[in-house]
């Protein structure tokens, strides 16, 4: 993916994003996909997802390309949650789903918008910055 591109998804674009999941993770169908049903496997949500991407912008590789880092930051959280919830920056809420911090959701979005190789960067790198978020968010 393009530097261009990474830089032209802003973190409010993608808050507005992950809004709209609690929404789209309860669609059945998807026009593209068909019957996904009420399942909550990876495969069912990423269709659902990229699904939602298609319908949010008209040019296609710029869905397509949001739509994986969006789905890349989701997992680089999951696969770091254990750290994440040992620091109080996210826990586990309903079921399978997690609740994040916003602070970590900057961080880590901000990862994939900045790093050349987002996906190889120490979550510890990633926990400094988090808090950088969170006190910055708690002196306002």
């Amino acid at each position: 993916m393009s530097t261009a591109l990474r830089l032209q998804y802003p973190y409010e674009e993608f808050a507005d994003h992950i809004k709209a999941m609690r929404t789209v993770q309860q669609w059945e169908y998807t026009s593209r996909f068909g019957q996904v049903g009420h399942d909550q496997t990876s495969r069912a949500n990423c269709a659902r997802v990229l699904e939602y991407f298609w319908d949010c912008y008209t040019d296609h590789r710029e869905a397509l390309a949001k739509a994986e880092m969006f789905l890349s930051i989701y997992d680089y959280i999951g696969r770091h949650s254990s750290l994440f919830a040992k620091k109080e920056l996210m826990e586990r809420s309903e079921g399978s789903f997690f609740s994040v911090e916003s602070a970590l959701l900057r961080a880590v979005h901000y990862l994939f918008t900045a790093a050349a190789r987002p996906g190889e960067v120490d979550p510890k790198m990633v926990l400094s910055l988090a808090k950088a978020f969170r006190d910055i968010e708690q002196a306002r």
